[in-house]
């Protein structure tokens, strides 16, 4: 997996220096909130975010590659799971470990050609791993799969008076994909973020 984030990483730099103009490349760090009924709940602040933009139209629309990483883990006190065919149970306590990696093809609209400000909403489509494990006693239940995943964001560029090609980068994004995870009987995974991080431009 990390073979597949590093080549991403050269991809996504490689184009941007191959483009001739209006470029951005943004390097974030992710707070991420799971949304997964009981399962994994706990804040993660082990996250991150790589994101390539290349603006058209008069700068006010953009596409681009992103990618995102973040690790889950959380303990989960003592209790029963059943199986799907209801056959058997298991009664423990748990601890949960996930591993997401999200990669997306993005769209963005800005609403300002401020010098100082950039607000902007977009959308990400495209593909998730998912590593999800499960450890109880001496035992453990691990799933890796795809999914398909869709990702609307919320965000703005703050570009300080002096600078000529950095600034600030804010955004708030919802992310929900089609991973499952059959110990659980769980068909989806969903989770809000926040992105703190820098842009720079060309």
């Amino acid at each position: 997996m990390k073979k597949i984030i590093i080549a991403s990483f050269i991809i996504v730099l490689f184009s941007s220096r191959g483009l001739a103009q209006h470029n951005l490349l943004g390097v974030g760090w992710e707070v991420n909130f799971p949304n997964n009924d009981g399962y994994v709940t706990k804040t993660s602040y082990s996250g991150g975010k790589l994101d390539y933009r290349h603006f058209i139209q008069h700068k006010n629309l953009s596409f681009g590659l992103a990618i995102n990483w973040c690790t889950y883990e959380q303990h989960i006190p003592r209790q029963t799971f059943v199986s799907e065919d209801g056959n058997s149970a298991l009664t423990s306590d748990f601890v949960a470990q996930v591993y997401q990696v999200p990669m997306t093809a993005t769209l963005h609209y800005y609403f300002s050609e401020s010098k100082m400000l950039k607000p902007y909403v977009g959308v990400g489509l495209g593909a998730q791993y998912l590593d999800q494990s499960l450890y109880y006693n001496v035992y453990i239940s691990d799933e890796n799969n795809w999914g398909f995943v869709a990702r609307p964001e919320l965000g703005i560029y703050l570009k300080p008076k002096n600078s000529r090609n950095w600034g600030i980068w804010l955004a708030a994004n919802y992310s929900y994909a089609t991973n499952e995870f059959g110990v659980l009987n769980n068909n989806s995974f969903q989770n809000f973020g926040l992105t703190l991080g820098a842009a720079f431009w060309q």
